[in-house]
């Protein structure tokens, strides 16, 4: 578990995939572990005048041991420098030890190294072959959900599991028969 090997000064830094929405696999940790999301994780998707309130996020979370979640830090590459020096200071300054930070973004060249080597990297890449595809496929919805419905749904469900593994497992093919590339990621499931 990636969690645990975190620290107030070791972000979780996400590189994305096509389709991946790590702010969903955060949300559910942080519910696992006995916070509540909607107060103690702040979310930020940087862009042009989002370092403002990303650093005020920052002093909070510092300070009472929230959770940020930076996202698509690849668009401002120089507030990842300033970052970089801020998550010096917290340390030096001491944070509160519920304190988290996580990170993401498409991969970039423009990332600071500094920054990458304090991090725990992480990337969500599809599994390669059918069963691994429909066993993602299947666990995708909860256990309860899928037992609670009628047969008739259920083997729905599988159908569009099975279809969703098949297209994701054709993607090695690239265009060959169709228009264009297409992910099929598990946000098209």
């Amino acid at each position: 578990m990636s969690y645990a090997d975190s620290t107030t000064t070791t972000p979780i830094y996400f590189i994305l995939s096509p389709g991946s929405n790590p702010v969903r696999d955060v949300e559910t940790l942080a519910l696992k572990l006995g916070f509540d999301p909607k107060k103690m994780l702040h979310q930020v998707a940087l862009g042009q005048g989002q370092d403002v309130i990303a650093n005020q996020k920052l002093d909070i979370g510092h300070k009472e041991g929230h959770w940020v979640m930076l996202q698509n830090v690849h668009l401002m590459p120089a507030f990842l420098i300033d970052l970089e020096k801020k998550l010096d200071a917290f340390a030096i300054e001491g944070s509160n030890p519920n304190f988290r930070l996580f990170l993401s973004s498409d991969p970039s060249n423009d990332i600071p190294i500094g920054l990458l080597e304090k991090s725990i990297k992480l990337t969500n890449e599809p599994p390669q072959g059918l069963k691994p595809n429909m066993k993602r496929a299947l666990t995708a919805f909860p256990r309860e959900e899928f037992e609670d419905k009628e047969a008739k749904i259920k083997t729905i469900l599988f159908g569009l599991c099975y279809f969703h593994s098949v297209m994701c497992e054709r993607r090695k093919f690239g265009t060959k028969g169709w228009n264009r590339h297409y992910p099929f990621s598990m946000g098209d499931l």
